[in-house]
């Protein structure tokens, strides 16, 4: 129960992205990324910790349109907000966002099917693989990342472990690990058993050899989805 209360008041607000100031320096295919990188940890969690993903998705839509970035909105909602309105954010960033759209209207479509607790796999790959288009996204491990999740119900513990440990590594680099959406999904993740466990008392050397078998397995997977 505590734990889910931690989870509760962890939420709410940005504070990856909390102003326009924070995009000072970034290029657009970053902004993408990490977009990208949101809703994909979204949809995982869509499974794993369903109360929550709703409650997000609904904060994400509170202010109901994606037009300038709030402190009070969610760092899915303020990195939707750069990519829609790339005219605000350009001179900022130093990028012109010329590769890059943004389809809002299937944005909001799909975080109102969350709200409603409306599963559709067929939709949520077509809508998940058109944005990575849209995004101007080539990377092929996003690209297996997104093949998992958009069909996660039909995944296998292995290939939910191995997008969940590579999520984690990839939210821990440019300080994504401050996003609101972090603590939480860390704290699904282990709770339900998705990353290996650490023992208690496991000295340090023990977790190091856990993590880079965890990362070798993950990324043997991950070959595996590529090459197909």
């Amino acid at each position: 129960m505590a734990l889910f209360s931690f989870i509760k008041n962890e939420l709410t607000e940005a504070k990856y992205i909390r102003s326009p100031s924070d995009t000072v320096g970034r290029s657009d295919s970053s902004i993408a990324e990490s977009f990208y990188d949101h809703l994909l940890m979204l949809q995982q969690m869509r499974f794993e910790n369903p109360a929550w993903a709703k409650r997000y998705a609904q904060d994400t839509l509170r202010y109901m349109d994606f037009t300038n970035v709030r402190s009070g909105a969610t760092d899915l909602h303020n990195l939707a907000a750069i990519l829609n309105n790339p005219g605000k954010f350009s001179d900022k960033m130093g990028a012109d966002f010329s590769n890059i759209r943004f389809d809002e209207l299937g944005f909001k479509r799909y975080l109102r099917n969350i709200v409603n607790n409306h599963y559709d796999a067929s939709q949520d790959r077509s809508f998940l693989m058109n944005m990575q288009r849209n995004l101007g996204i080539s990377n092929s491990v996003i690209s297996a990342m997104r093949r998992v999740a958009a069909d996660y119900g039909h995944s296998t513990p292995g290939e939910r472990s191995s997008i969940a440990m590579r999520m984690s590594n990839s939210m821990r680099h440019d300080n994504r690990f401050r996003s609101d959406m972090f603590a939480p999904y860390a704290a699904a993740m282990k709770s339900r058993n998705v990353v290996p466990q650490e023992k208690p008392g496991m000295s340090l050397a023990a977790k190091t050899a856990l993590a880079t078998i965890a990362g070798a397995v993950a990324g043997y997977q991950f070959g595996k989805w590529i090459s197909k």
